[in-house]
């Protein structure tokens, strides 16, 4: 007796509704592009002086954020029904909508440290707390990395993408923290941003393996 194939149903099956894969890969992969593209005005121009700059950074930074935030709802909730990239993982949704929630205050404290308050001097205490929800960000990230692994609802490489993504963010920070090397630090940058698009077209062009 022979044990039973796992069906896969493909995301690219004909249906009147996109699929969640379909649906958080597209969301993911158009937060990288956007967040490339900010990240490099970012770095090639001055966006604190320059209106023109500025302007397509603020629009192209928040899109981005809002994407990624996005992106996380139906990995974590499929269609609405909870089946997911986690499955029926609690602990995979909690994980991945709190790394929505504490992505975008994040985001939001970046620009407001970087753009709106730029002479303020950080205390210590605020500076301990934006490193703490910096880190509680990347944790949610890697619980629900390994969440979707677990789950084994996506096929093939797509299955791994978040939990990459999750360790790149790891190393971006650390290289954030210990480097002073700036070519390093924008290359990081970059690698994180380039791995949110491969990431997004993995999920999208992912298959769903039928449970078990």
């Amino acid at each position: 007796m022979t044990a039973p194939a796992v069906a896969v149903r493909p995301s690219s099956a004909p249906s009147s509704r996109l699929s969640w894969p379909r649906a958080a890969g597209i969301l993911i992969l158009t937060g990288g592009v956007l967040l490339t593209a900010a990240t490099a005005l970012e770095i090639g121009t001055d966006v604190s002086t320059e209106a023109g700059p500025a302007t397509a950074f603020w629009v192209l930074f928040l899109a981005s954020t809002v994407a990624h935030v996005a992106a996380m709802f139906p990995l974590a909730l499929g269609r609405g029904d909870g089946q997911g990239a986690v499955r029926s993982s609690l602990i995979g949704r909690i994980a991945l909508l709190g790394f929505a929630a504490f992505f975008l205050a994040n985001q939001s404290m970046y620009l407001l440290a970087a753009y709106l308050l730029p002479t303020a001097e950080p205390t210590a205490g605020a500076s301990a707390f934006l490193f703490g929800m910096s880190a509680v960000q990347g944790v949610l990230l890697l619980v629900g990395g390994i969440a979707i692994v677990r789950a084994r609802a996506l096929t093939g490489a797509a299955r791994w993408a978040i939990l990459v993504l999750s360790i790149i963010g790891f190393a971006l920070g650390a290289v954030i923290n210990a480097s002073s090397i700036e070519a390093l630090t924008d290359t990081m940058y970059f690698v994180s941003t380039g791995a949110q698009i491969v990431a997004g077209v993995l999920i999208a062009r992912a298959g769903v393996a039928a449970a078990k």
